[in-house]
């Protein structure tokens, strides 16, 4: 009976040992869960849901019509001062909103501080920021914050373009933002043609001057002219020289592009397809003439509208002839070989019209 006694009460003692082990171990395991969680769980999480993205391609930022939708409400109607930020990216954007109990909705996206920050990042091709939200009731005469918190976000440098991803799709429409008729480079650009058109008198036919369309009075010749001048000024005044790479379009791939003025500010300036046609582009565009990006495999090349009317037929330059001493009439007649080459093979992947783009909203980058 005793030894019946003696082995009972040692399994007593072994499940309470066992069952304070387990105890013990939950608790652990609970803390570790709470203290996990806590970095999800936020004060705002009954008050809003949200997107943030994790990357954020800071070229396309300047024309992409919303950086988050939050979709927001409040068990007691009230009103909210929404605010929204990156901090030393953007400014702060703040709405103020009427919510009650059902969710309502609303697309944010706060301005840039301006262009040196998106200068801020060239060069070091990314950093680490944070998107910042803020929710305070205005319902009470001393405004209260109900929720704080941030996420975190990967700044990529404006020099960087993503050609495709599966949320948006494909990005070369933002093609047109490297596309900047308005900068300094530009209008020098625009004058030392001018001045190797004066120098040059007789190597253009009638054109005598940068004048675009000429309000619909130019012909296609004059205005292939203007555009061969342009060529040839980069040619053999700036000594810009082509960069061979392959263009991954339609590929979840990153590529540098660098803006107009990067290339032609360089001492020794160099540009690959896409950068050197973007140079011309502006220039098209900075004298009142509709420019295209024909993109084909593995390359782009530059069109230009020969006259004002939707039907006016396109010249295209190849910028690849920029490495020989080629003139820009050459190279026009290279880029109309090689688009009715590409088209016969039905290799002409997409055309990009900067004015159709301009007219979606996508703006020069800077």
């Amino acid at each position: 009976m005793r030894k019946r006694q003696l082995i009972i009460s040692a399994a007593l003692v072994l499940l309470a040992s066992g069952a304070a082990a387990y105890v013990v171990a939950g608790m652990r395991l609970f803390t570790q869960y709470r203290t996990a969680y806590a970095s999800y769980a936020t004060s705002c999480d009954s008050l809003v849901t949200w997107n943030p993205p994790v990357l954020l391609y800071t070229a396309f930022y300047p024309n992409q019509p919303t950086l988050v939708t939050l979709r927001y409400r409040s068990p007691t109607p009230q009103q909210l001062r929404i605010s929204l930020s990156i901090p030393q990216f953007t400014q702060v954007q703040s709405i103020q909103v009427d919510a009650g109990p059902a969710f309502q909705e609303r697309a944010m996206k706060p301005p840039l501080l301006g262009n040196s920050a998106l200068e801020a990042l060239v060069g070091s091709g990314q950093r680490g920021a944070q998107i910042r939200l803020t929710i305070q009731s205005l319902t009470q005469r001393l405004t209260r914050t109900l929720c704080d918190t941030s996420v975190p976000v990967v700044l990529k440098s404006r020099q960087v373009i993503r050609w495709y991803d599966p949320v948006n799709g494909d990005n070369a429409k933002y093609l047109a933002g490297w596309v900047t008729p308005q900068d300094p480079t530009i209008t020098t650009l625009v004058g030392r043609t001018a001045s190797w058109l004066t120098d040059h008198p007789t190597d253009y036919g009638s054109v005598r001057g940068l004048v675009g369309y000429d309000e619909g009075r130019a012909t296609p010749d004059e205005v292939r002219a203007q555009m061969d001048a342009v060529f040839d000024t980069l040619q053999f005044t700036y000594r810009l020289r082509y960069a061979e790479d392959n263009v991954p379009y339609a590929q979840n791939a990153e590529q540098i592009i660098q803006l107009p003025r990067d290339v032609l500010l360089d001492a020794n300036p160099t540009g690959m397809c896409v950068e050197t046609t973007a140079i011309l582009a502006a220039v098209a565009e900075r004298l009142g003439m509709r420019s295209y990006f024909v993109i084909v495999p593995g390359h782009i090349f530059l069109g230009i509208a020969l006259g004002t009317a939707p039907s006016s037929p396109l010249g295209y330059w190849e910028t690849s002839d920029l490495n020989g001493g080629v003139f820009g009439s050459q190279a026009n007649l290279h880029g109309d070989s090689e688009y009715t080459s590409y088209n016969r093979q039905n290799e002409i992947l997409r055309v990009i019209d900067v004015d159709a783009m301009r007219a979606q909203g996508i703006g020069p980058i800077e």
